[in-house]
């Protein structure tokens, strides 16, 4: 049945669509949808066992993991994933199980995965990069009688989950220290080994100490860097590296917060602490691939006195003007974050000259 409408006083011209009034159009009912086929391994494995297998990837490799299919992608929202990985994250700023859980209710609606990727927190799957350049004065020589330098060196943090630090400075671009800051050095890991000893326990599988809920520590002694394509390194070269590894120093660090409190006792002494405190922050949700240095503090105490390794959350600039205390203006440039699988290709790798821009 056709409903035809009348013409009205007023309206010119034609309108084709008012003989669509009264039309129904019909859905063909015979449309089903294709069967899915699904892959070998989605019908090997059982859904319980991908989550058991899911669980020894980092959070960040959990969601490259969650693109592949659509199987995997529901495998990956799974809760007891990123409750393991909120329980890594927030074990030094939230330690409190049940504060971790009202907060995870009440602010992120019931959604660990929602707390991991909004609540600030450090990263643990590489290091954080901050480049600092400054000009100085060279000496006069024949013709040149202004001569001036462009110094480029480089601050390097890496966190660890258990409280420690590694710490470094280097003129070397991160591609050539990256190799030093993924090993520990050899007292951080002699006690890492001991504290997978002690997780097996006698007869123990050796899995509790690098599996899903293991020692942190451990697992983070065994990062494998990607393969540099480069040439490879000579004799000297890798004597080289083994000094390297000698300028890594570590301490700990505390959480209040967005703000992450650092602090060390220099090597060969007791008395030269250097503390820093540092701001957490991302360039878009989830990244936080950035950390501003507000204060970096050296202190000079007296001969024979022990420095508090533990880090404390009050500004570092409150004791200042404590004798032998330094406050440093120069080197506050922000970190950059860069993963281990990016060490070689990062931009941060490219020499000063062809780094137009500031890191922000």
């Amino acid at each position: 049945m056709t409903l035809h409408i009348a013409p009205v006083d007023g309206i010119v011209g034609h309108r084709p669509w008012l003989s669509l009034y009264g039309n129904r159009l019909q859905v063909p009912s015979t449309a089903s949808e294709q069967k899915v086929e699904l892959a070998l391994i989605q019908r090997s494995i059982p859904q319980e066992l991908m989550v058991i297998i899911f669980g020894f990837l980092d959070p960040y490799a959990l969601a490259k993991a969650a693109v592949v299919c659509r199987q995997w992608r529901i495998t990956a929202e799974h809760p007891r994933l990123w409750e393991h990985a909120c329980e890594e994250a927030f074990a030094l700023s939230i330690p409190d199980r049940a504060e971790r859980h009202k907060l995870m209710a009440s602010q992120y609606r019931f959604s660990w995965k929602r707390m991991f990727v909004h609540h600030p927190h450090l990263r643990f799957d590489g290091l954080y990069a901050a480049r600092n350049t400054y000009v100085r004065t060279g000496v006069v020589e024949f013709n040149n009688h202004k001569p001036v330098h462009l110094v480029s060196y480089f601050r390097y943090f890496r966190f660890l989950p258990d409280g420690t630090f590694l710490y470094r400075t280097s003129p070397n671009v991160v591609s050539k220290v990256g190799k030093s800051m993924a090993h520990l050095p050899a007292p951080l890991a002699a006690a890492a080994a001991a504290a997978a000893a002690a997780a097996a326990g006698p007869g123990g599988s050796g899995a509790a100490a690098g599996g899903p809920g293991g020692s942190a520590v451990a697992s983070a002694a065994a990062v494998k860097l990607p393969r540099h394509r480069g040439p490879a390194l000579s004799g000297k070269e890798w004597q080289a590296a083994d000094k390297d590894r000698a300028a890594v120093l570590w301490g700990r660090y505390m959480v209040k917060g967005t703000k992450v409190y650092c602090a060390l006792v220099y090597p060969n002494s007791t008395s030269t602490e250097l503390r820093c405190r540092l701001a957490m922050r991302s360039t878009q949700p989830g990244a936080n691939d950035r950390l501003d240095i507000e204060s970096i503090v050296t202190y000079d105490r007296e001969t024979g006195t022990a420095a508090e390794l533990q880090p404390q959350p009050q500004d570092p600039d409150a004791d200042v003007n404590a004798p032998s205390a330094r406050s440093h203006s120069r080197g506050l440039a922000p970190c950059a974050f860069v993963p281990w699988e990016q060490i070689h290709t990062s931009w941060l790798n490219q020499p000063s000259h062809q780094m137009d821009f500031m890191i922000v």
